[in-house]
């Protein structure tokens, strides 16, 4: 009615948002207004009604006038009206069509607010970012923000994980403060709209809201989602672009080679191919699903709208909302894929069995034509072999992951349904009907560590390189091909063996639980069998495919770590490790290209410098393509919380009382014994942590998590998806935790 910032602030002021009071001058009966308050100074702003809109904005162009004291206010009023005649509105104007004709003009007098603070908070990042809020504040007017006047300071608020970190040399805001303004912003996205840019003043601690438009030059209609559930247990922390660009490769061929079995029509993977190729991102040194590809390829699927919701529980997923919508496939491909999923489907444990039995001859026939001594080329053949043999049979692993799902959700169901089983009976029961692959490198390290003793040197020594073979790519952070382990450093088993044997006594008792029988069967009826059945072979399956995968990624580790040996003799670059830093492609591509590589590996090491001290966020919301940060500085808050009762889910039985150790990186892993475990997520290699700990508790995971898995065989408590407990916690702090119920009480804070 009377133009964008005037309509909004009747609206504002409508929804109970404090707004400084305002007069609206309109342009019809010029003369015929009053003064919003007798406070004696005004701000005296434009309201033209093509302002602020998705097809012209005019931003700038209108002039505004402030600190106006009460004499002056008609004629700012009336300079305010013939600014429609500025040469600068006319030529804009004229450069978009816009009849001069069109243009009407109102004016607004609001209560000046001689603001101690004032800033503009972007309810989304104007640079892309859709659930990030961006505040921006300065010393004294929103005047002097707006023009960069003032130094100022921006806070960059991650509206999913609710953290945030501010760029500038001087923290303006309390927390409070930032809270208040990401509320109020919230309410008046409610009232106006989702991409606002509002203008604030804070004096005396009061928060004035000054004006509100739309952000316009944010496309938003196919947003990419960026989403780190479950994949975080994988790639935790950062991941250096080695591990981001083969991550991407690995779940590209995969994911498309899950897609094949389930269409089985080459035309419709064509029309999917950027799909298949864009599964995963990397954001910020961070690995993540392209989440919204995700659901396109699981609605290939019949019967996906029951299958999402389980693989959204089993996969942690928080946020369960997606776009509904089918994938447009013709009637006939659309029957097949009930055909080719239900046969794939029960062909899944055959195939699995089928894929060991491909993936040991690979891994024993790479062993054997392995040396040290092999040039670039020859290595390259070898990983190229890998690439051809592995990836283009590994999907069958995603197959059986839902496999394991369908029938972990069909008997939690069943048991809670026709048993009325309680949650904790139904994850110990789970625990027990299932031999875990997975458990096998911990029996093994933990002989190792009894038999040191009693063994002759050599015999030991025979023992340790054994052990090395079958499972010395297992370790922490082991998808990440920088990362170090027992193959690759086998000081570390060495450090590992030597922590087990501080406590002699924990580890006869751990060595003899491992040998200890399974409960037996309760009696069920058939159709509880079958599902008792299969889930156990798909958990299992599970379990053997994920080592394997760590074998995997065992061979790539020695493939690259040979060649960063010999690109660094022949000085490409600085460091042997230094071709983590470089992407696969380019790392293959360097003994032909034989380009130096020490300036790109230099910038980006600068770079990670950034991406350490950026919070980890969950979920990122891009308008466009993702990109990575650029701030100059970062500033992270850490969150104090007092709440003394906290809940996740329970994945493992018991309770115990004990001292925290929050884990945010290798380097807090030293001394875990006794201690219960609080960390964002675990990866497979934690096996090795859980079995001198007292307990676990996580941000992240699911009752197929490898958290919840491993913590039920080694019978200690788990609980997992506490958003937070990692800022909640803190080393020294004392806890008890109820394994049944997923209840955590903070008994005493560590003392400062």
């Amino acid at each position: 009615m009377y133009g964008k910032k005037a309509d909004n602030l009747l609206i504002l002021q409508k929804g109970g948002i404090n707004v400084p009071a305002f007069t609206v001058v309109s342009s019809e009966s010029p003369d015929k207004y009053e003064l919003p308050s007798d406070s004696g100074l005004y701000s005296v702003r434009s309201s033209c009604n093509l302002e602020d809109g998705a097809l012209s904005s005019f931003a700038g162009q209108f002039d505004t006038y402030l600190n106006v004291r009460m004499e002056e206010v008609n004629d700012r009023i009336k300079m305010a009206f013939d600014s429609v005649k500025n040469e600068s509105v006319i030529s804009y104007a004229k450069h978009n069509d816009i009849p001069l004709t069109d243009i009407r003009m109102n004016v607004i007098i609001q209560d000046m607010i001689s603001s101690d603070l004032s800033g503009v908070i972007f309810t989304s990042n104007p640079q892309g970012i859709l659930n990030e809020t961006v505040i921006t504040v300065g010393r004294g007017l929103g005047e002097d923000v707006v023009q960069s006047r003032t130094d100022t300071t921006s806070y960059y608020y991650n509206c999913t994980d609710k953290v945030f970190f501010y760029e500038g040399s001087e923290d303006l805001l309390t927390l409070s403060e930032v809270e208040r303004l990401i509320d109020i912003s919230a309410r008046i996205n409610e009232l106006l709209g989702e991409y606002l840019d509002i203008e604030f003043a804070i004096k005396d601690g009061e928060i004035y809201i000054l004006q509100a438009r739309e952000i316009t030059t944010l496309n938003t209609s196919d947003p990419l989602i960026l989403d780190n559930s479950n994949i975080v247990e994988s790639y935790p922390n950062l991941s250096l672009p080695l591990t981001c660009s083969f991550v991407d490769m690995v779940y590209g061929g995969v994911f498309r080679g899950l897609s094949a079995r389930v269409l089985k029509n080459d035309k419709e993977l064509s029309r999917h191919e950027d799909v298949f190729m864009n599964m995963t991102g990397h954001v910020n040194g961070r690995v993540y699903y392209k989440i919204s590809n995700w659901y396109t390829v699981l609605k290939f699927l019949p019967f996906n709208r029951k299958i999402i919701p389980v693989w959204q529980e089993m996969m942690g997923v928080r946020n369960k909302v997606y776009d509904k919508d089918d994938v447009k496939l013709t009637p006939f491909v659309r029957m097949m894929t009930y055909i080719n999923s239900f046969t794939e489907l029960i062909s899944v444990p055959k195939n699995m069995r089928k894929l060991n039995d491909t993936f040991t001859a690979i891994n024993d026939d790479f062993y054997k034509r392995y040396s040290e001594n092999l040039t670039a080329e020859e290595v390259m053949d070898l990983y190229d072999e890998i690439k051809v043999k592995l990836f283009g049979c590994w999907d069958v692993t995603l197959l059986n992951d839902m496999y394991a799902f369908i029938f972990t959700g069909l008997l939690k169901s069943r048991l809670k349904k026709r048993y009325k089983r309680s949650d904790k009976e139904i994850n110990s029961y789970i625990s027990g009907i299932s031999d875990i692959e997975s458990m096998k490198p911990v029996i093994a390290i933990t002989k190792l560590a009894l038999d040191k003793d009693t063994l002759p040197e050599n015999d030991y020594e025979a023992a340790r390189a054994e052990y090395i073979r079958l499972y010395g790519d297992r370790n922490l952070e082991e998808l990440k091909l920088e990362s170090r382990t027992f193959r690759s450093d086998p000081a570390l088993l060495d450090e590992r063996i030597e922590s087990y044997r501080k406590d002699m006594k924990r580890l006869r008792e751990n060595y003899a639980g491992f040998s200890s029988p399974k409960e037996e069967e309760t009696k069920t009826d058939p159709v509880t069998r079958m599902y008792i059945r299969r889930c156990s072979l798909g958990i299992f399956n599970r379990e053997v495919s994920r080592l394997n995968r760590s074998r995997i990624y065992g061979m790539v580790r020695l493939i690259f770590d040979h060649l960063g040996k010999i690109y660094s003799d022949e000085g490409l670059i600085g460091d042997p490790f230094d071709i983590y830093w470089l992407t696969t492609d380019e790392a293959t591509a360097l003994y032909k290209t034989k380009e130096i590589m020490t300036g790109t590996v230099a910038d980006r090491k600068k770079k990670y410098e950034l991406f350490r001290e950026l919070p980890a966020y969950s979920r990122l919301i891009f308008a466009g393509d993702e990109f990575d940060r650029t701030n100059m500085t970062v500033n992270s808050y850490r969150r104090e919380i007092s709440d003394t009762d906290i809940a996740g889910t329970p994945c493992s039985g018991g309770t115990v009382e004990g001292e925290v150790l929050v884990i945010r990186s290798i380097e807090d892993t030293y001394d875990v014994k006794d201690k219960i475990l609080v960390t964002k997520m675990t990866d497979p290699g934690w096996v090795f942590l859980l079995t001198s700990a007292k307990g676990v508790i996580s941000e992240k995971g699911s009752l197929l998590s490898h958290t919840a898995i491993i913590s039920r065989e080694l019978k200690i408590p788990s609980i997992v998806g506490i958003k937070g407990i990692t800022e909640m916690l803190k080393t020294g702090d004392t806890v008890r935790m109820d394994g049944d119920t997923g209840e955590v009480t903070i008994v005493k804070r560590k003392e400062a």
